[in-house]
């Protein structure tokens, strides 16, 4: 495979995952916080005390990780993807 076919490939890849996100950029910023806010807050508590996971310190935890990155989703990653779409999208 050459690199331009390599390129194109990526290219294709990147639209058929982008086209089906770009539609609902709320549903796409909540989905991707808690598939990152889950994990690591599960991991941070475990860090400090194995015993708390039903208390009030867990729900800031995973409140704050969940916040954070749904901020940064919401604003900065969606706008990355778009606008590499669009540029993929002008050239086609």
């Amino acid at each position: 495979m050459n690199p331009e076919e390599k390129k194109q490939l990526k290219n294709d890849n990147l639209i058929k995952f982008w086209e089906t996100k770009r539609d609902n950029r709320v549903k796409y910023a909540i989905l991707q916080s808690l598939y990152f806010a889950i994990p690591f807050s599960v991991v941070f508590q475990a860090l400090e005390s194995l015993q708390g996971f039903f208390t009030l310190n867990f729900a800031f935890k995973f409140i704050t990780i969940f916040s954070v990155y749904f901020l940064l989703t919401y604003y900065v990653s969606f706008k990355i993807y778009e606008k590499k779409y669009q540029k993929i999208k002008k050239q086609l």
